[in-house]
């Protein structure tokens, strides 16, 4: 669901929104607040989506979105580790706190439509508790992410009546 701006500020922060800290040093200087993963739709989609009429915007958006959380899902099941104890030596799975931006156009202003999933550096452990998250199998399955998401998107527009075909990055529209 959605959350409030000082709610997202405190888990920014490594606090819960009553500002109870959620890992052991929320205040250390440096520490790394989160990971911005962005997913991207190949430019044929984008444009597509920019020239198409709302009902088909909707199904674009809703396989984008689609995607994205099966590549969420994916990373919180294979990289979703917190450490513990001393000098963090016990690794335990732990679920992501992540929120998704839905942006429509590039820097440029192109039309580029792209979903930024902030992964903030919060794991909350089975029991309950909390705790930083271990980065390394972050960066050791986001390959593996991006393209589970690219084929699931694929996927996703074939449902939708498009034909895509296989291209260097993933996939293209046919006809776009």
């Amino acid at each position: 669901g959605e959350v409030s701006r000082e709610s997202f500020r405190a888990l920014w922060l490594g606090r819960a929104p009553d500002g109870t800290p959620l890992v052991q040093n929320p205040d250390a200087r440096g520490r790394q607040r989160a990971w911005d993963l962005t997913f991207s739709v190949p430019k044929s989609v984008s444009l597509l989506w920019a020239m198409s009429e709302p009902e088909v915007r909707i199904g674009i958006q809703a396989a984008q979105a689609g995607a994205v959380s099966a590549a969420l899902s994916y990373l919180e099941r294979e990289a979703g580790v917190t450490r513990r104890g001393k000098g963090g030596a016990v690794l335990e799975r732990a679920a992501l706190v992540a929120s998704t931006f839905e942006h429509g156009t590039s820097r440029a202003k192109d039309p580029q439509l792209h979903t930024h999933v902030l992964v903030l550096n919060v794991g909350v452990r089975e029991d309950g508790t909390t705790g930083t998250l271990h980065s390394k199998p972050l960066y050791a399955h986001k390959m593996a992410a991006g393209a589970l998401y690219r084929m699931e998107l694929s996927h996703g527009f074939r449902a939708l009546g498009f034909e895509t075909k296989a291209s260097r990055i993933g996939f293209e529209v046919v006809g776009v």
